[in-house]
């Protein structure tokens, strides 16, 4: 899978506005284990067991924050 950081609200973006959220974007998809490529490009071997481990702990992370909102929310 390959991806490239860009515009999905169609808001036009300052060429530093770019930079910043595309790699702010670059991060998020470091973390689940997209690799940068060139030219902006991030690419993703989803047959890699390394891909699937961080997808789970990202869900794992992701269904903890739930969990603790849940808990602060509850009447």
């Amino acid at each position: 899978m390959a991806c490239e950081p860009g515009s999905a609200d169609g808001r036009e973006l300052t060429d530093a506005q770019h930079r910043e959220a595309a790699t702010k974007l670059g991060r998020v998809w470091e973390r689940i284990g997209f690799e940068p490529f060139q030219c902006g490009v991030h690419i993703l071997d989803c047959h890699l067991q390394r891909t699937q481990d961080l997808l789970a702990e990202r869900r794992e992370e992701f269904n903890a924050q739930c969990r603790a909102w849940q808990a602060q929310h509850r009447p």
